[in-house]
């Protein structure tokens, strides 16, 4: 047996010899052998390491109250990776890596022939009780970028191979940054910034030199050297006590560092990692996965499990408009089920549940800064989220959107003009007339201002009805951008009472609303600003444009008309007339047929926010007016 293993070391140290000699003599050889045609994947390899495109965290960013952006959140896939320049890390921890693990990196052409030779030979013969591998950082990190692990020997001739190839395309320092921010660190991180963030609470850049130590021990076996649990640190400080060693012999490091570092324990702290790695994220941070994504597929044509591959693993910066502020707000506010959501209907499975609500609030750019998908605590990832993908009917919210403010625009009524308040005949398909009043009898001859905050329902049916629906339909559809409104709903009572089939969204209803408050300016809804490669490149960009809908002077018509629902006689939106003192708000409530759900539209001078509360299965709720 032992002469077997002679046999082999000797074959593979001719291997060797081999591998060197056919790439620095003649490369095409490769081509025409079927047995490396795939060696030429190292372009590729290439390629992403200076694109620096490797499987990277993506960061959410949000703008502080200094209107810095910061770290809000981090979404990776099995990895967690965050890409750093070489240009600010400590010189110790790049020292550090190379004295352990490489300390000919800078001489070498990719492989060091005899350490990988004294490698396999101590594999088989025992003779060094000290066991180093043989890998140089190159392959290595060929290793970390592809899916080429598996223990043969024509696995590890490719990496020897693509080594040598790849150092003939990239510079060391391209290769050691590369390498330094995708080698495994433990717990599922990937790169030493992560791995400063989580065991030590800073920044690489801020790394001590028994950090350094410490972090570049983990490599060689993360599940028995990363520092988490009282057994693993012992065998951290072992081997860190080793690299410290390995850097004092290579003059890395003077006596004094050594001395100070040498031995010492090292304190853990990984609270920063409870901070970004929610476990469950907010129904904001659903929102903005899944406009990315969405965004993304659209913008290279492929699926959506395709963009969302390259989200998780594409190391995007996200810069996000939410304001943290309001977002916590409206969380602390929903997540009070007693106090707020105190009222219990029943589910599908006949089980008592609280009441649901919705609530999204933007500027009056399209820029969402606060948005909450349901009461009480959320418990997974991207599941229900009523803001922005549970459509619910409206009611009297959309008399302002489907019928009012066109009806303005087309020059059919002015602010004083008046109106009847009488039934309309042929409303219901009996023949009967209608629609009926929510408050039981007819008013008569009325001002529109007063049929708007008393919000009458003869007022918009017989509007709609001179107008015609499929002007109505088309504003939404078209112009407003409702994508649940359907031609099911081409008739008066979906478009002038919000009776629809399906119905909207309290984003598409903020955002709709928007209009009143910005000089008539249609924006969609957005829940980032732009996202970035990490190399700076934008890939997705928010267009501020917007559209103009309505002129201003109807904008500004409807906006003084919806203020009557606050602080005019009768007015449905009473209620939030003493919010503040110091400006004025314009709102519209709405309830759907049956009391099934309420909904409350409503704007200041700096945002816009749209309500929705009821239950997932549509039962009767407290009458909210």
């Amino acid at each position: 047996m032992e002469n077997a293993f002679k046999v082999l070391f000797i074959s593979l140290s001719l291997l060797l010899v081999l591998s060197i000699v056919l790439v620095t003599v003649s490369v095409p050889v490769y081509k025409a052998n079927n047995f490396v045609i795939d060696f030429y994947d190292t372009e590729l390899i290439a390629e992403n390491i200076r694109n620096l495109e490797m499987n990277m965290t993506s960061i959410i960013y949000v703008k502080n109250n200094e209107g810095n952006w910061v770290e809000y959140e981090r979404l990776h896939g099995d990895e967690n990776r965050i890409w750093i320049p070489i240009s600010q890390m400590p010189k110790n921890l790049i020292n550090a890596f190379i004295a352990i693990e490489d300390e000919t990196f800078y001489e070498h052409k990719g492989i060091n022939f005899w350490r990988t030779l004294g490698a396999l030979g101590n594999f088989y013969f025992k003779f060094d009780e000290q066991v180093f591998g043989g890998s140089t950082i190159t392959q290595q990190l060929i290793k970390n970028v592809t899916s080429d692990k598996g223990k043969t020997a024509k696995r590890k001739f490719r990496e020897i191979i693509r080594a040598l190839l790849l150092e003939t395309k990239v510079e060391k320092e391209q290769i050691l940054e590369a390498y330094l921010n995708t080698i495994a660190l433990g717990d599922g991180i990937c790169g030493v910034e992560v791995a400063a963030n989580y065991y030590f609470n800073k920044s690489v850049e801020d790394l001590t030199l028994l950090e350094c130590a410490t972090i570049a021990s983990i490599t060689q076996n993360p599940s028995k050297y990363a520092p988490l649990s009282d057994k693993s640190k012992v065998n951290n400080k072992t081997r860190r006590n080793t690299v410290l060693d390995k850097m004092l012999e290579h003059e890395m490091i003077d006596e004094k560092e050594y001395a100070d570092s040498y031995d010492k324990d090292i304190e853990i702290d990984n609270t920063q990692k409870v901070e970004y790695e929610s476990k469950v994220n907010s129904y904001f941070t659903d929102a903005i996965i899944d406009q990315v994504i969405a965004d993304l597929a659209e913008k290279y044509k492929c699926d959506e499990d395709v963009a969302s591959s390259m989200l998780y693993n594409g190391g995007y910066k996200i810069y996000s408009t939410m304001n943290p502020e309001i977002q916590n707000s409206m969380e602390e506010i929903y997540g009070n089920v007693k106090k707020y959501f105190n009222y219990y209907g029943k589910n599908l499975a006949d089980e008592r549940v609280h009441v649901q609500s919705a609530m999204t609030v933007m500027d009056y750019s399209g820029h969402i800064v606060g948005l909450v998908g349901g009461s009480g605590e959320k418990t997974v990832n991207r599941g229900l989220n009523r803001a922005t993908s549970a459509p619910r009917q409206p009611g009297s919210t959309m008399k302002p959107i489907g019928v009012y403010a066109l009806a303005i625009e087309k020059d059919l009524i002015h602010f004083t003009s008046k109106v009847k308040d009488e039934p309309i005949d042929y409303y219901y398909p009996d023949g009967s007339k209608g629609p009926k009043e929510w408050y039981d009898y007819y008013k008569g001859t009325i001002t529109v201002d007063y049929a708007l905050r008393k919000s009458a329902n003869t007022i918009p049916v017989r509007l709609l009805k001179e107008m015609g629906v499929d002007d109505s339909y088309k504003f939404l559809t078209e112009k407003l951008k409702f994508k649940y409104i359907n031609e099911k709903d081409k008739d008066l009572s979906s478009l002038a009472l919000g009776g629809c089939s399906l119905g909207i969204t309290t984003t598409e209803s903020a955002s709709a609303y928007a209009i009143f408050g910005n000089q008539g300016v249609f924006h969609e809804p957005t829940t980032y600003y732009k996202v970035e490669k990490i190399n700076g490149e934008v890939v997705l960009d928010y267009d501020e444009t917007g559209e103009q809908v309505i002129s201003p002077a109807t904008a500004t018509i409807m906006n003084h008309l919806l203020q009557g629902v606050v602080y005019g006689s009768e007015g449905t939106g009473y209620r939030i007339k003493d919010f503040n003192k110091n400006f004025k708000a314009f709102a519209k409530t709405g309830t759907s047929s049956n009391a099934n759900d309420s909904w409350m539209v409503a704007g200041t001078p700096y945002y816009v926010a749209s309500v929705w509360y009821g239950f997932d299965m549509q039962q009767k709720v407290q009458n909210t007016t």
